[in-house]
């Protein structure tokens, strides 16, 4: 007898079924796509926030380096664009010592001597000493520095500053001597007055030697005479002195996008009637900047930098960096 195999029939979804599932999977999807979308944009902002943060700090970490080691009562505030018009335009108000910078967007450009903590610091001994033999052979030509190795410095000099100091008579470093009470010409205490930061005393640098290498330890002065042909007063030298072969700018500039870049202008010499604007190398130091203000009180800078970076159309993500800088 043979069997009779009676296959039953699958049963299929209903359209109702059909239709449920259909849903279901859209909503998974339209959640999973906000998902996915959320956290792309939350990459996008974070990796904006910590490029930003990271440049902002490395920047205003570069700032506190460069002012520790400025030399004492060269450090001035500018109004920027007075110096940056051709003919200048500028005024007994186009500067101001820092200290005495008011609270205000004028005054946006600041201006130091920096010392030359490069060759100091460069052996274990510093190759020079900072310290002038004043009471036995100082004169109005020069003095010693014992424990100097001025050899040393000239060839550092001369590699930094691409061959514009290399401590000869034609292309001096300067010296300023560290007393603040001292002064050459007795209404002239050491300030930015005399040490040719700004262009109405570039022809009265006083108190700011141009210096030349005499041996290995000594300095000869190389400028008898000011511009004008005015012979200069015997020289009141010092136990304490600092070596500088540059001056130093900060200015934030409008670039031709409309943002604002901080710029860092160096290697000019004042004490050569070398100002910033034509004869300082000009760098970038940070782009898309908002925010660079600065005071000085009790000999202690502050300054807040601020800078954005774009994440897309209109949006823009900012950080602020706030430092103090103590001698």
């Amino acid at each position: 007898m043979k069997k009779i195999l009676i296959k039953k029939a699958k049963k299929a979804f209903s359209l109702i079924e059909v239709i449920f599932v259909l849903v279901i999977l859209g909503i998974v999807a339209s959640i999973s796509s906000q998902i996915i979308i959320q956290v792309y944009e939350n990459y996008i902002m974070q990796r904006a926030i910590y490029n930003v943060s990271t440049k902002t700090e490395l920047v205003a970490n570069q700032i506190v380096n460069r002012l520790s080691y400025r030399i004492q009562g060269t450090t001035i505030s500018k109004r920027h664009q007075d110096f940056l018009s051709s003919p200048q335009t500028v005024s007994a108000d186009s500067w101001l010592p820092l200290r005495d910078t008011p609270t205000g967007e004028e005054y946006t450009t600041i201006e130091w001597i920096g010392y030359d903590n490069d060759s100091f610091a460069a052996n274990q001994q510093p190759n020079w000493s900072g310290i002038a033999n004043y009471e036995t052979n100082a004169s109005r030509t020069g003095f010693t520095s014992p424990g100097s190795n001025l050899n040393n410095v000239a060839t550092i000099m001369t590699n930094l500053s691409n061959g514009k100091v290399n401590l000869t008579s034609t292309n001096p470093a300067a010296v300023i001597f560290a007393e603040d009470d001292n002064f050459y010409v007795d209404s002239n205490e050491y300030n930015p007055l005399c040490m040719g930061l700004i262009p109405e005393v570039l022809e009265n640098t006083d108190c700011i030697f141009p210096v030349a290498r005499n041996g290995t330890d000594g300095f000869t002065f190389s400028r008898d005479q000011d511009n004008n042909n005015i012979g200069l007063l015997p020289k009141i030298i010092t136990e304490r002195y600092k070596l500088a072969w540059s001056a130093y700018s900060l200015a934030p500039e409008t670039n031709a996008d409309g943002q604002t870049d901080l710029m860092l202008y160096s290697n000019y010499q004042p004490w050569n009637n070398e100002n910033y604007i034509e004869h300082g190398s000009k760098n970038i130091l940070l782009p898309n900047v908002t925010v660079f203000k600065f005071s000085e009180n009790g000999g202690v800078i502050n300054f807040k930098l601020c800078a954005s970076e774009n994440i897309g159309q209109d949006f823009n993500v900012t950080t602020c960096k706030q430092k103090v800088v103590i001698r």
